[in-house]
């Protein structure tokens, strides 16, 4: 009934037309009545008497017929005026049903949507999740979105289960899933701020070179998009495991996050975390084991609270901004803090001779917490691959050719 419109001044025309139809039933009837009933006959005879009681038998039929037919015409009038009242009945509840859902649906349909993922092992982000991740790092700087859950498959076998997908076909579905999301929402003319965590954050990396590398009128527009990478394994400031050259293992993703790229970026991360925050050179063993002692805090990214963020050392390049999270503890010297009163105590006497040996490991020369800053971002480079970043996206001219990932 929501797409029916009725012309009641039609039904009330007709309506008037059927009731003088049948006044003018009634008064015909009433005349006939006159005529045909109480004939007499014209002789004595058999005939003519058998020929009068046929004709009146005819009146009567004709006159119980007349009634019947008024008493349909009586109740089509009826019918008529019942559904008159209800067609403009249920068109003005109709109306007014759909008034409200059209100012309910102008006052709650998200223009600015926050895409929310989760990491490795977490493909469908808990609202528990998203709503930490929303409150820390998303509310603060975009207050106006609403955060929505995105799955992607985020899986990492062997790590994650023994029937599970390989990185580079979790990423390669994961691309794919967001790429849609975000053509949607843009499409429609929604703000997005796409927040990536972990392997979220490298499917994010590869959806940002894809996009930078699509001809102009193919981007979303700059002032539609924009992104948020936590714990970015592809970090080219403070050279994310992604960024260093570990032969054989993940090549196809040895790929920085643009520095150059069209969309305003934030990327955080924690000091040491090894997933943003790799040595550089795995031969020195007090930072490879830092870095194994240092895995916990990978998990504390998107649990980071104000007062951390607050303390965060910020460097913008481009449209891009990083905010590191300075470590007070060296991880490495974690364990002898385990040992009761003499541990803490020990480990502050040592950290100070210690940390510059280890910290030497994630070196590239470059003064400050940000010494680690990776070399393919100092370089710039962007591998030249002319394949498809994942099926369904058409050839953007830099996209890695996933088939060799792992």
């Amino acid at each position: 009934m929501s797409f029916l419109i009725t012309n009641l001044d039609a039904m009330a025309a007709a309506t008037n037309q059927m009731q003088s139809i049948g006044s003018e039933l009634a008064m015909t009837n009433t005349a006939a009545a006159g005529q045909t009933m109480g004939v007499l006959a014209p002789g004595g005879d058999s005939v003519s008497l058998r020929a009068a009681a046929l004709l009146e038998a005819h009146a009567q039929q004709y006159q119980a017929f007349s009634a019947q037919a008024e008493v349909f015409q009586n109740q089509f009038v009826q019918t008529l005026n019942a559904a008159q009242t209800f067609y403009a009945e249920t068109e003005a509840s109709n109306t007014a049903a759909l008034q409200l859902t059209s100012n309910a649906t102008s006052q709650t349909s998200p223009t600015d949507v926050a895409l929310i993922m989760g990491g490795t092992d977490n493909p469908t982000p808990s609202a528990t999740y998203v709503q930490e991740v929303y409150q820390t790092f998303v509310l603060p700087n975009y207050p106006t979105y609403t955060a929505q859950g995105l799955y992607t498959p985020e899986q990492f076998w062997p790590v994650t289960g023994l029937t599970d997908e390989g990185f580079g076909s979790s990423v390669q579905q994961g691309i794919a899933i967001l790429n849609n999301a975000i053509m949607t929402q843009t499409g429609a003319g929604n703000h997005v701020l796409v927040v990536g965590f972990s392997q979220s954050a490298t499917i994010a990396t590869m959806e940002m070179r894809y996009l930078d590398a699509l001809p102009t009128i193919l981007q979303p527009n700059p002032s539609l998009l924009n992104f948020m990478l936590l714990a970015d394994p592809n970090n080219p400031l403070t050279g994310g495991v992604l960024t260093r050259l570990i032969p054989g293992a993940l090549t196809a993703f040895h790929v920085p996050t643009p520095v150059d790229t069209i969309y305003t970026t934030a990327i955080y991360g924690i000091q040491y975390d090894p997933v943003p925050y790799f040595p550089a050179n795995i031969f020195n063993i007090g930072a490879d084991l830092n870095a194994i002692f240092s895995v916990p805090l990978h998990e504390q990214t998107p649990l980071l609270t104000a007062a951390q963020l607050a303390t965060a050392i910020q460097e913008q390049i481009g449209n891009t901004t990083y905010f590191l999270v300075p470590t007070t503890n060296l991880p490495l010297l974690d364990p002898l803090r385990l040992i009761p009163i003499l541990g803490d105590p020990l480990a502050n006497l040592l950290q100070p001779f210690v940390q510059p040996f280890v910290d030497f490991g994630y070196a590239s020369g470059l003064p400050g917490p940000l010494q680690s800053i990776s070399s393919l971002a100092v370089a710039g480079a962007s591998p030249g691959i002319a394949v498809p970043l994942a099926t369904g996206l058409p050839p953007a001219g830099i996209l890695p050719l996933l088939s060799d990932a792992v």
